[in-house]
């Protein structure tokens, strides 16, 4: 920026763009606006408004009919006021560092927040908050993710466009296949960025990390989500990734180390915990996918032991068979024919 401005004068701006955004497209007539902003003169708000547009970049219009008045068409780059203490500088440096490990691409603009913060707060405040910061150990892996996809996903949630993407599976034939969607809502779970999409007159999900390619449809209708569609309930719906209707009842026995691990999180809003001894809990949860319940049971054994559903038994044992063949040894499965 050209010019040093006075705190002062920075509050008396803020309050300026806030009253001209307040009036909309109608304006503000100069008499107003000298007295809501407490002006002296119309010379110094005339000074202000000439900083906003050649500062930052504002589009102000000025209507000489009378009443004059000033209209604001687009307020250019944000203007901030802020008073911040350690707890604070701290916050906004963790938050910077999160954002630059979750989506790695918005790093550089990242790296700028924090230069221009850094040339406002005392050295000693930034040296806290990067202390603080470095205390937070980010060792959750990301999938990879193209920024167009990101970018054009996060669009197209905003202004409800319908998407053209092409998606890999790695459930089926691995095959790209193209779907048309109209997506709902994004977010971050398991080590990788989601989005939940109006599909077939379903609503699906999609990993961003397996679209291949994106495009928008601008003549194709948007279709709205359904009218018992809640996103904060699909998300919290899954046990694990995939959300939907809690239409699977599952109970679970489970004994020590994982009795303990597991009391330790709330991983699903229907989770219910009781501890039967010192070595064994049991759990319930209603879960809309038993796939992915399975592969977590799995993962725990052999710690835990399915009480119900039957069918989630099944799925288990079957995924065990699958994991005894693949890792036996020629000389064990001779012995076991």
């Amino acid at each position: 920026m050209g010019r040093e401005i006075s705190s002062l004068r920075i509050r008396r701006l803020l309050r300026l763009l806030a009253y001209l955004r307040k009036k909309g497209d109608s304006g503000a007539e100069v008499s107003d606006i000298l007295t809501h902003c407490e002006y002296t003169n119309k010379r110094a708000l005339q000074d202000d408004i000439r900083l906003l547009r050649d500062e930052y970049r504002a589009d102000i219009t000025f209507k000489r009919k009378r009443p004059q008045r000033y209209c604001l068409i687009d307020a250019g780059e944000l203007l901030f006021s802020l008073r911040l203490d350690i707890n604070e500088i701290g916050a906004l440096s963790m938050g910077l560092g999160m954002a630059m490990h979750f989506i790695p691409f918005i790093k550089d603009s990242c790296k700028r927040l924090w230069r221009k913060v850094a040339e406002l707060a005392p050295q000693s405040m930034l040296n806290m908050g990067e202390w603080l910061a470095g205390a937070v150990t980010m060792e959750v892996p990301v999938s990879g993710i193209k920024p167009l996809v990101f970018e054009i996903v996060i669009e197209a949630v905003h202004e409800h466009q319908v998407l053209e993407i092409e998606y890999v599976s790695p459930y089926k034939d691995r095959v790209p296949k193209k779907h048309i969607i109209s997506p709902y809502d994004i977010f971050f779970k398991a080590h990788s960025w989601y989005m939940t999409a109006g599909c077939d007159e379903r609503v699906l999900m999609f990993k961003l990390s397996r679209i291949r390619k994106v495009r928008a449809l601008d003549d194709v209708e948007f279709s709205p989500p359904p009218e018992n569609y809640n996103a904060e309930d699909f998300k919290a719906s899954s046990w694990y990734v995939k959300g939907g209707e809690l239409k699977h009842s599952m109970h679970l026995e489970i004994c020590e180390p994982m009795a303990t691990i597991v009391s330790e999180t709330m991983r699903h809003p229907t989770q219910r915990i009781w501890r039967i001894d010192s070595e064994t809990i049991e759990l319930t949860a209603a879960i809309p996918d038993l796939d992915e319940a399975a592969r977590w049971i799995l993962s725990c054994s052999p710690s835990v032991k399915v009480i119900e559903p039957e069918e989630l038994r099944e799925k288990v044992c079957a995924l065990a068979e699958k994991v005894i063949s693949a890792n036996s040894t020629t000389e064990n499965r001779a012995s076991s024919v």
